[in-house]
């Protein structure tokens, strides 16, 4: 009786073991370690992301796939996309033109990078599931 304890404290003991040495034999990709992506920092800029005229008028919402090349220094200098509405790919592309990006690094050195977001616009709720079409289509 005093065996049961003892022999499932072992088996537990091996498998944490077995599952430590199996993580600590991973092969580890150096490049993944000195590389990061362009990522969207954000900001808050009215005056460039102003609602496309006609979509405002019909309280439409719409979203971009985009394709965007970001700068050394977190800028948007190059970008396209598809939008669930033309409509709304010219004022995507000049309200990510004012938005901050944080740059991808190489080996810790800043470098320009490509970045692909979706970028909704919401009339008066979500909407919906429009960027998953844009997607498969």
């Amino acid at each position: 009786m005093v065996w049961k304890p003892v022999l499932a404290a072992c088996a537990v003991l091996a498998g944490l073991t077995a599952a430590g040495i199996s993580l600590a034999q991973t092969p580890t990709n150096k490049t993944a370690t000195n590389k990061t992506e362009a990522r969207f920092a954000g900001g808050f800029y009215p005056d460039a992301c102003r609602w496309p005229r006609e979509a405002r008028a019909q309280q439409l919402s719409g979203c971009c796939q985009m394709d965007l090349e970001i700068d050394a220094t977190g800028r948007m200098v190059a970008g396209n996309g598809v939008c669930s509405d033309p409509m709304f790919l010219e004022p995507t592309l000049r309200c990510l033109a004012a938005q901050d990006f944080i740059p991808a690094t190489r080996n810790g050195v800043a470098v320009s990078d490509l970045q692909q977001l979706e970028y909704e616009w919401r009339a008066t709720k979500p909407s919906g599931n429009m960027c998953s079409k844009l997607k498969t289509s």
